[in-house]
């Protein structure tokens, strides 16, 4: 073999030994450094899709939904245990740094602003875009509790405690969204042990396309009739309905399918004006039973700051229809209402409320009048605690009801804003009879978004 040749052979597989080796370190030093680059990539992303959460909450804060889920916490960098186990595990190519990163990105927490809600099991997103902007606002509010009453109530008690034992008042189920700029939806559904009814359902115009100050509401609606009438059971200050609601109204309120429209004047002060047309089918003041023997309603309402801590509102109410005790017989109610609360703080507030609401009605050869009165006041003497005491009165004027009267007080504790525990005693006294004393312990829950109530 010819030496020559045999000496340029080994130089240049000794210079390939050489360079494979610096090539591999090279290579693997590359693939490392585009890695640090994509995590401080992602990282920046990160940190820009939080900043547009938090812009688009500094904007939008009003239409940030309530929700009983703890808030999210911010996401945590992963530990430098991880982090050094990732780069030292990583062999060229940095596979295992790559796949660390991916899953500290993948099962981080949503970060703040971004909410996140569930039906069951299933969870999803709140603000998000695409399908989540269909989905609706979703809650269960529950109300039961354990009673003792002296001699068990009779007849349709609506959401009162019912007997001695247990009582299921009422799971509602409230559904709500908007449709469109033009429209929202708002459902109320009510689950009893006797089987569900539609509490409420009906739309309302969010103001496009309409002179400002103007709204409409269609549907099954709770009436604007005085400030009791309106609540769901999980706003009212005790466990029962008032004496003057449940005889007058109806045990579980005056709720109508019809059309209502408002008008918020532009003054200076709060002053609004509510009318509503509706079928009138109420059995307890209403029901004719002639095609056009319909309902209707008005309201006049307004509202003082008299200072910082101290809020006056008035209230007048107006309602007629027919009755089904005859032909053309009409049924006129007239209501007055005041609230006076003071809130020095976030700790500590009272409230008085006062109704009055006296009923016209017609029967074959006679009128009746029949009237009544509550008043209570709601004392918040801690951050958790409420202590009331309430008066009804019936009988002033005294008709078809019978004179009656109550004196309840009661005291609640609120754990959080989705919960409530609450403890109520009762003497109740119907004239020609011996009073009843009730003991009630009653339970709320709120589960899932539910938007705040009109003060």
């Amino acid at each position: 073999m010819n030496r020559f040749g045999f000496v340029p052979g080994l130089a240049i597989l000794l210079l390939l030994g050489l360079a494979s080796p610096a090539r591999a370190e090279s290579e693997v030093e590359m693939l490392r450094r585009e890695v640090r680059e994509l995590k401080n990539t992602v990282q920046q992303l990160t940190q820009v899709v939080r900043e547009q959460d938090r812009r688009l909450d500094r904007l939008a804060p009003e239409t940030a939904p309530a929700t009983a889920a703890t808030p999210a916490k911010p996401a945590e960098p992963p530990a430098p245990a991880a982090t050094a186990a990732a780069k030292t595990d990583g062999g060229p190519g940095g596979d295992a740094e790559v796949s660390a990163l991916l899953d500290t990105v993948n099962s981080s927490p949503p970060s703040p602003g971004s909410d996140s809600r569930s039906i069951g099991l299933w969870r999803y997103p709140s603000g998000g875009g695409g399908a989540a902007k269909l989905l609706p606002d979703i809650s269960f509010i529950p109300s039961f509790g354990v009673g003792y009453f002296s001699q068990d109530p009779t007849g349709d008690v609506g959401h009162d405690p019912a007997r001695t034992g247990f009582t299921l008042q009422e799971i509602e189920m409230a559904i709500s969204s908007a449709i469109d700029p033009y429209f929202r939806f708002d459902i109320a559904l009510s689950f009893h042990e006797d089987g569900v009814e539609l509490e409420e359902g009906y739309f309302t115009t969010l103001g496009a396309g309409l002179p400002r100050g103007l709204q409409f509401r269609g549907g099954k609606i709770l009436l604007p009739f005085g400030r009791q009438n309106p609540k769901h059971l999980h706003q009212w200050a005790f466990a029962d309905n008032t004496l003057v609601n449940k005889l007058l109204l109806g045990p579980e309120g005056l709720g109508e399918l019809g059309l209502e429209m408002s008008y918020l004047f532009p003054t200076p002060i709060f002053l609004q004006l509510q009318g509503g047309f509706y079928n009138g089918d109420n059995d307890t003041s209403f029901g004719g039973t002639r095609k056009q023997d319909f309902l209707y309603n008005a309201r006049l309402a307004t509202s003082v700051d008299i200072d910082e801590e101290l809020t006056a509102l008035i209230g007048s109410s107006l309602a007629f229809g027919f009755n089904d005790t005859g032909p053309g017989n009409r049924t006129d109610l007239v209501g007055g209402d005041f609230l006076l609360k003071w809130k020095p703080s976030a700790r500590t507030s009272v409230a008085w409320q006062t109704e009055y609401i006296l009923r016209r009605m017609q029967f074959p050869g006679f009128l009746a009048s029949d009237g009544g009165l509550y008043s209570y006041v709601d004392v918040q003497f801690l951050k958790q605690w409420h202590a009331a005491l309430r008066y009804d009165q019936m009988g002033v004027p005294q008709g078809v009801v019978a004179r009656e009267f109550r004196l309840t007080p009661a005291i609640s504790f609120d754990p959080t804003e989705f919960s409530r525990i609450r403890l109520q005693y009762e003497y109740d006294k119907v004239a020609g009879a011996d009073p009843v004393h009730s003991m009630f312990l009653q339970f709320q829950f709120s589960l899932g978004p539910h938007g705040a109530h009109p003060f």
